[in-house]
């Protein structure tokens, strides 16, 4: 259970992650408490599995990376074998089971419509999994994700 102070100092990594050369001073300051017990608490948090990494968000776009949303029809006895096809591209950032006809949902970008054709196709062919929705951007309305913590 999320104590009040995890709640401000999770609120505040989400929001607030400076781009400075000691961050978490600068995070730890703002939240009056030292460094090291700011970095000890989120070594904590890691080690608990509650924080899985610390990452930036790019717009891709400006980068001139193409991405798309694929869902796939996976039949229940090809599950395991094509999720871990789809895992081992690095140009897939998630990969999700959801329910209903199409069940593995992923996203994969790459440098070029090319090369981004080149993979589908590639992943089609490793996995077998012909019924495929290619999901392609067509406007952004949500830029940033802020976990409300209970």
């Amino acid at each position: 259970m999320l104590t009040a102070k995890d709640k401000k100092f999770l609120k505040a990594l989400q929001t607030d992650f400076p781009l400075a050369s000691r961050p978490f001073a600068v995070l730890a300051e703002a939240q009056g408490v030292s460094e090291a017990r700011m970095l000890a608490y989120f070594k904590k948090l890691r080690r608990e599995g509650v924080l899985r990494y610390i990452a930036a968000m790019f717009d891709l776009r400006k980068l001139g990376i193409v991405s798309t949303l694929i869902g796939m029809r996976v039949p229940v006895n090809k599950l395991t074998a094509t999720v871990r096809r789809i895992n081992d591209y690095p140009h897939v950032s998630h990969n999700y089971l959801r329910e209903g006809e199409y069940n593995v949902w992923f996203t994969v970008s790459a440098s070029s419509e090319r090369r981004l054709k080149t993979i589908l196709a590639d992943i089609r062919r490793k996995t077998g999994i012909k019924d495929v929705l290619d999901l392609r951007t067509r406007r952004v309305f949500k830029s940033q994700a802020v976990f409300e913590l209970k």
